[in-house]
Parts: structure tokens; C-alpha cells; sequence
């Protein structure tokens, strides 16, 4: 699927790409923070702090959604990009932009609240505000082209299709989960300075739980992609299909109701939305990945699509199953949903380097593709472990240097293997960041 230079395409292609290089300069200091010896060197709690916040939103809302819309118009690509399309890029832009510079317009204030972390400044705020709110507008003007795109039968898989549609869903169901609770506490009593991380962790927590929909329904999207470029076979019935795809819906839909039933800030509220995204998130890619393992053989070589796919389901599949031992708040936590957004970021890179690669820009060799892919996948793999590692000892999450206590050699160890491994991840994004700009470039050339 060839897609123009000025297109929709490109454009949440390089805002992807922006994130990945911003996101990967932030997880390099978190990953040396909670290094041994190297992290003891990180005096300033808020400095671990700000990192972490601004790489997990850049990582897990920014990338995720942006790579989503790129998915969007790479399969759509013969539809042409209409104005208030490119507006919403430009308004995803600024809210990038806003969210990237708040840190060094003075004290961050960061806030280690879940899923949508925060740093406690107008800026940053409007600038997440922003992005939600063009992303949800993009979503809803592509629609209609990806709903078409099957038409005629010879167009992208139901599966790839649905999950895309289904994603967007998530994005507004989330969006509206926000709106409602932030309602909710704007009207009950007025917060001090010290319940922030409380206000935070409530607006944000059940939208946050809403929003890994549209991430899980992404990566179906995209493994269906790098399947369908393995082989000429339908990878999931469409009756199949639509009965999963139905189902994941019902649990999306009914997560802004949940507010209507139980109070904004009860422990009912939170253990039911923890509920939803556990059961109603996790066999779609269980039952898609199932089906793609079974038709392994059949499958075609394509070394750079293959390698991607059954590492991305490697690491996803690694995520869930520390998911199944979590007790507590340790390191495991982290391993668990590093596992599994691992996976995610895996797969769309593979798709990234591959769409470039039709459109003749990419022109590295499949040697350094394939290592880009093998250098991300084993580090991501050896951060969960050295992560769970540490968990198992009692390592918690959410602190660096001296504050981890590595007290004895196994949570050593185990950090020690997590900073390994974050390095090589870390390299693999430079590898990547540097492959896309040769490739955004060559286009520039080639349209000139």
C-alpha cells in the first residue's frame, strides 16, 4: 500500500516518529535512574519523576494513538486526505509540542497518578487536552474511508478493518470517561495541594483503563497486517471476527455507564474497571495471535514481517502471563505492561519500516532492519525479566537509585538485567527514529 508524501499517512507517521525519539530520550534516564551504582548519581527525585511521566505519555497515549491513525490512512491511502483532517494533525502537533516543553518551563510538579500520569501544570494539561480532543476528531473523519475500504472484497481484512474501528470507539469511550469524572469532581469538594495524586489517579482511571482498548485493538490491527503480508489466507473467520469484535464493543461501550452506577472514587468503581480491561482485553489478541501460530507453516518468508510479528506476540504473550502472578505493588507491576505495550511498539515499528519500504524510501538493508527488530525485542524481553526479577524480591516500582533498596543480590541482579536491557531497547528506537528520517527525507527528494 503506497501512500503520497503530503498525506494523512505521513503526517501521523511523523508525529508517531517524533514521540518515539522523545519518548526514548525519557526512558533512557529512567532506565539509568534505577541502574545500580549509575542511578545512585540521580540525586533529584523530581528529575526520575518527570521522565517518567512525560515518557509514559509519550509512549503509551501519544505513539500508541498516533501510530493507530497511521494504520488508519495506510489502508486507505487511494482516499485522499481532506482539510479538517490535516487540522487535526496540526492540533495533535501542538498538544505534542505543549506536553514535550512543559518540562523546561520551570518546576514540573510531576504526579505518578496511573495510565495518563501527569505533570501538575497548565501546559501540560492543555496540551493533553488538545491531543485527545484531535485525535477523537481525526478517528471520527477516517471512519467512513476505513468502514469502505472493504467494499469491494479485495481491500484489508474484516479484522484489520474492525479492530480499527473498534480502537476508535475505545478512543471516544475513554475521552468520555474523562469528561464525566472530571465533572464528577469539579462539583464535590475542593482537593488541597496534597490530594492531587488522588484527584489525578481518579480522573484518570477508568478512561485509562477504556484507552488500552484502543492500544489491544491496534496491535490485532497491525498483526493482522503483517500476517495478511505472509500469506494470501483469511488469518480470522469474518463470523469469528465479528462475534469477537461485538463483544469487545459491549465492554467499551459500557465502561462511561459504570459512573452512572457506582461513585467516582469508590473501591467498586476501580475493581470493576481493573475487571473490564482483564477480561474484555485480553482474549482478542489471544484468540488472534492463537490463530496466526496455528497457521505458522502456511506462512510466507518475509524476514522482517515474520520477525516482528512473532517477537510483538512473544512479548505481549510474556506481559500476560506476569499478569497472572501479580500481588502487590512491586516491579512486577512494570514487567507486566512493559511485556505487553513491548509487544504493541514491536509490531508497529515492523509495520512502519515495511509501509516505508513499499513507498521506496527505506532503502537500508534487511540486515539492519532485521536487527533494529532483534535488538528491540531482546532487550524489551530482558527489561520485563530483570524487572520481574526484582519484583520477586521486593523491588518497588515507581522509585530510582538509592530509594530501591537493592539490598540483596537478586534484586541487584535483577535491576541490573533491566538497565541491559533498556539500553539495547533504548538503540534499537535510535536505530529506528534514524531509519524513518532517512525515510521521510528520501520522499522529500523524491517529490521534488
Amino acid at each position: 500500500m503506497v501512500f503520497d508524501r503530503k498525506s494523512g499517512a505521513t503526517a501521523w507517521l511523523g508525529i508517531a516518529v517524533v514521540s518515539v525519539a522523545f519518548m526514548g530520550v525519557y526512558a533512557f534516564f529512567v532506565a539509568l535512574a534505577r541502574t545500580p551504582v549509575i542511578g545512585a548519581m540521580f540525586g533529584d527525585p523530581d528529575f526520575f519523576r518527570t521522565a517518567l511521566v512525560t515518557h509514559v505519555v509519550l509512549a503509551v497515549v501519544i505513539w500508541f494513538l498516533a501510530f493507530i491513525l497511521f494504520t488508519m490512512h495506510y489502508i486507505t491511502a487511494s482516499v485522499p486526505t481532506g482539510k479538517g483532517e490535516f487540522r487535526a494533525v496540526d492540533g495533535a502537533a501542538i498538544g505534542v509540542a505543549l506536553i514535550v516543553a512543559t518540562p523546561f518551563t520551570g518546576p514540573a510538579h510531576p504526579i505518578l497518578n496511573n495510565y495518563v500520569p501527569v505533570l501538575d501544570r497548565w501546559l501540560y494539561l492543555l496540551g493533553v487536552a488538545i491531543f485527545f480532543i484531535a485525535v477523537a476528531v481525526a478517528f471520527l473523519l477516517r471512519a467512513r474511508a476505513t468502514l469502505d475500504s472493504g467494499a469491494n472484497g479485495n481491500g484489508p481484512a474484516l479484522i484489520t478493518r474492525g479492530s480499527l474501528l473498534t480502537a476508535g470507539l475505545a478512543l471516544i469511550s475513554a475521552i468520555l470517561c474523562f469528561v464525566i469524572s472530571w465533572y464528577g469532581l469539579s462539583t464535590g469538594p475542593v482537593m488541597e495541594e496534597s490530594q492531587r495524586r488522588f484527584y489525578f489517579e481518579v480522573l484518570f482511571w477508568g478512561g485509562g483503563h477504556t484507552l488500552q482498548f484502543a492500544n489491544g485493538l491496534g496491535l490485532m490491527a497491525v498483526w493482522s497486517i503483517l500476517a495478511s503480508k505472509l500469506t494470501s489466507e483469511n488469518i480470522l473467520d469474518d463470523k469469528v471476527t465479528k462475534g469477537l469484535l461485538a463483544v469487545i464493543a459491549l465492554f467499551i461501550i459500557s465502561a462511561p455507564l459504570q459512573y452512572f452506577i457506582y461513585d467516582h472514587d469508590s473501591v467498586e468503581l476501580r475493581s470493576l474497571f481493573t475487571s473490564l480491561k482483564g477480561w474484555g482485553l485480553s482474549f482478542g489478541p489471544i484468540i488472534l495471535g492463537a490463530a496466526i501460530f496455528v497457521k505458522r507453516k502456511n506462512l510466507s518468508e518475509n524476514p522482517v514481517a515474520s520477525r516482528g510479528l512473532f517477537l510483538s506476540m512473544f512479548l505481549f504473550a510474556l506481559g500476560g502471563a506476569i499478569a497472572l502472578t501479580l500481588s502487590g505493588s512491586d516491579t512486577r507491576v512494570p514487567a507486566h505492561y512493559h511485556g505487553v505495550i513491548g509487544g504493541v511498539t514491536l509490531c508497529f515499528m515492523t509495520l512502519a519500516q515495511l509501509a516505508v519500504t513499499e513507498n521506496g524510501w527505506l532503502t537500508v538493508s534487511e540486515k539492519w532492519k532485521k536487527i533494529q527488530i532483534t535488538l528491540y525485542g531482546m532487550g524489551q524481553s530482558l527489561f520485563v525479566i530483570g524487572l520481574y526479577i526484582g519484583g520477586t524480591r521486593g523491588a518497588q516500582r515507581k522509585t530510582f537509585g538509592t530509594s530501591q533498596q537493592l539490598d540483596d543480590a537478586m534484586k541487584y541482579f535483577g535491576m541490573s538485567v533491566m538497565g541491559i536491557g533498556g539500553l539495547m531497547a533504548v538503540t534499537s528506537g535510535v536505530f529506528f527514529v534514524i531509519f524513518m528520517l532517512k525515510s521521510f527525507n528520501a520522499g522529500r527528494k523524491k517529490a521534488l
